[in-house]
């Protein structure tokens, strides 16, 4: 028996900007977009939402996040992961092939990891695939792998964890290889390691410096530059259509924009928390804000809105990299864990910047909407209000306001560097293929819809 919805009174955000409509929704499906006005009369008794006015946008997409599931719950878990995804409007999240233990780098791994996650997921979900030194020369392997995979990933520096090694440059060029033959997007996090190693060795033997400024002097922008280029010169050479995940200088996506014009299949994703903070709240708040890349000076900040406005970027992920309080809470800034728990607060802290700035939301919701489903696939299904696709929805008030608190937070691990931030508009309800899974009054459903993403062929 098919199911009738119907979201009413909302200002829509079309392909055309927002609309002052009502949305028609039949078993989880967009059906109908009508002018509130003129949409048909019915009797509409208790299958309606009224969206009172608010927004109503696509469901947000992120590309990039680490659930830590199976293996390492501890630090977060699929679980508690997806539901602070759902809070914070996010109806689909792509799992990186690392953090969870073993990593995604052979057939038996993603097979076990897949399964292990059926019907634990609040959100739809899609499926990283690592490419490593330790298995890129597994070509009828990685193969296999591709079927079940929204894409690679491949650490130009090292990962941090013992199972993911960085490929050097020689194994980068077979990765870029491999990828090209499977027309499959290749992510790169693009760091010289080989820079970063001299520079650590220096910095910390420099008695009498800032710890926390010699964490940051030892990634400078110029190690993000330098790994760029190279791969960038590979993509060009083999064809391969590239990703680079979490840049964080306006000079690094200025390098990514000429290779665009000169006809590399390049996009390039940032993160809030290089869009929102800098290197001076490091300094004060230390390990919460500790990431890799580091943050960047405030100038550097400005700088990626900048490439915002100029349409430079092309998503935003949350890069949601969780772990155990205890790992921030070392001794040393070199022993803290690198990773940002955030995934909860992306959109609702980034439309509110942006707000602020008086940038147009229409130029910002497409770079966690659509631009993220036409780069992996997904548009047949994901990423836009449209009859035909999904209805994945958020109502988002600008009248309200979300205080961040640890009562708030619903990560496993409770805390942020968003805490104690006041953000000026609200999810009101996260609406899954028709179905509400978040509402501010009531709560997260208790049922998991969340489903696996077959990647397209």
């Amino acid at each position: 028996m098919k199911t009738e919805l119907w979201v009413k009174n909302g200002y829509v955000f079309t392909s055309e900007g927002f609309r002052f409509a009502s949305i028609k929704i039949k078993n989880g499906i967009i059906e109908a977009l009508y002018d509130s006005e003129i949409e048909p009369q019915k009797e509409y008794e208790n299958n309606f939402i009224d969206a009172c006015g608010w927004l109503v946008v696509p469901g947000f997409i992120d590309s990039h996040v680490h659930f830590n599931d199976p293996g390492r719950t501890e630090w977060e878990g699929i679980g508690t992961g997806s539901r602070a995804a759902a809070i914070g409007g996010t109806t689909t999240i792509f799992d990186m092939p690392l953090n969870c233990s073993p990593s995604v780098t052979n057939v038996k791994n993603l097979h076990n990891k897949r399964e292990y996650l059926t019907s634990k997921s609040y959100i739809d979900y899609a499926l990283w695939g690592g490419m490593t030194s330790n298995n890129v020369q597994n070509k009828a392997e990685l193969a296999q792998m591709s079927e079940g995979i929204i894409a690679w990933k491949a650490f130009m520096s090292d990962s941090g964890i013992d199972d993911f090694p960085y490929v050097a440059l020689d194994q980068l060029e077979q990765a870029m290889k491999i990828a090209a033959e499977q027309n499959k997007i290749l992510a790169l996090h693009a760091e010289w390691q080989e820079e970063i190693n001299s520079f650590t060795t220096f910095y910390k033997n420099q008695k009498g410096m800032n710890e926390r400024k010699a964490f940051l002097a030892s990634r400078p922008i110029s190690a993000e530059e330098k790994a760029v280029s190279s791969a960038l010169e590979l993509a060009a050479k083999y064809g391969t259509t590239i990703h680079f995940v979490h840049i964080s200088s306006p000079k690094v996506v200025e390098l990514i924009q000429k290779a665009k014009k000169n006809g590399i299949n390049v996009t390039v994703e940032t993160c809030p928390h290089y869009l929102i903070f800098d290197e001076e709240d490091f300094l004060k708040k230390g390990a919460i804000l500790k990431c890799a890349p580091p943050l960047r000076p405030r100038e550097e900040v400005e700088g990626l809105w900048e490439c915002i406005t100029n349409g430079w970027i092309d998503t935003i992920g949350s890069d949601h990299s969780p772990c155990l309080y205890s790992m921030k809470n070392t001794d040393s800034i070199w022993e803290a864990w690198g990773g940002i728990q955030g995934v909860q607060f992306t959109w609702l802290a980034l439309l509110d910047e942006a707000i602020k700035r008086r940038i147009p939301l229409k130029d910002i919701l497409p770079l966690g909407t659509a631009n993220v489903a036409d780069r992996f696939g997904i548009s047949e299904h994901k990423g836009r209000i449209h009859p035909g696709l999904a209805a994945d929805l958020v109502l988002i008030s600008l009248d309200e306001t979300t205080f961040v608190d640890q009562p708030l937070i619903a990560f496993r691990n409770k805390y942020s560097p968003y805490e104690d931030r006041t953000i000026l508009l609200k999810v009101k309800k996260t609406i899954l293929r028709g179905k509400v899974i978040y509402d501010d009054q009531t709560g997260v459903t208790e049922e998991k819809y969340g489903q696996y993403i077959q990647p397209r062929k």
